[in-house]
């Protein structure tokens, strides 16, 4: 007999934990990207000086440590209960390791084909833009 699978309010309320340091971190990658005044760095710019001049030491501590240790503790004690309980579960996981393992070639090489077209694309915006 299958169990209930994990409630959804719990994976909205784990990724609600991890987002904002997400995106804060994520700004302050991106407004290094390009000077401050074109976009996307310009409001990266302006989200990382809001947090930096309005978030207290505790609260980057709580924002970068304290909720996503939460969200690693109640996410793996959910998929440690999922996986005990669920048997159908255990097989699909199982099946689908077998399944990327018979593919692995396929799946290097579109990954490899991926990453050449991004390559390909920023380097034409770059020779273009510069």
């Amino acid at each position: 007999m299958r169990t209930p699978k994990t409630p959804p309010s719990f994976v909205v309320a784990e990724w609600l934990m991890i987002i904002p340091a997400a995106v804060f971190i994520l700004a302050g990658i991106l407004r290094l990207v390009q000077p401050s005044q074109y976009e996307p760095a310009r409001t990266s710019w302006i989200i990382f000086n809001w947090t930096t001049t309005h978030i207290s030491q505790m609260g980057v501590a709580v924002l970068f440590l304290g909720l996503p240790a939460m969200a690693i503790i109640l996410g793996s004690a959910m998929l440690a209960r999922n996986w005990h309980d669920d048997e159908v579960l255990r097989h699909d996981v199982k099946l689908a390791l077998t399944i990327c393992r018979e593919h692995a070639a396929a799946g290097l090489l579109a990954t490899g084909t991926l990453m050449a077209a991004a390559i390909l694309v920023f380097a034409v915006v770059h020779v273009i833009a510069g």
